[in-house]
């Protein structure tokens, strides 16, 4: 883990923190009580990839657990443009 500043160094320097994001120099700034890491900040760039990840990672894990749970049955393509018509029906009355 990269060095860890206080909790007031890291809020002391904030706007130079922001201007190395801003200049494309991304490394994450670790920040805590007597130099024990409690928090990290990132450019937002890097936290929208993590996000991103994570939600890929819960969309598979759904995905798992619903072919887990698929117990082979599925509609035809009667079926599925029966209830398409019925849905288009409701829509217009």
């Amino acid at each position: 883990m990269a060095n860890v500043v206080t909790t007031g160094e890291a809020r002391d320097a904030l706007h130079k923190i922001a201007q190395r994001f801003d200049a494309g120099e991304g490394e994450p700034v670790y920040f805590g009580s007597h130099r024990r890491a409690q928090g990290v900040i990132v450019p937002v760039a890097v936290w929208e990839k993590l996000l991103e990840a994570a939600e890929d990672e819960l969309d598979a894990e759904l995905a798992r657990e619903r072919l887990a749970r698929d117990d082979g049955r599925h509609l035809s393509q009667a079926e599925v443009n029966e209830v398409l018509d019925r849905l288009r029906a409701g829509r217009s009355a």
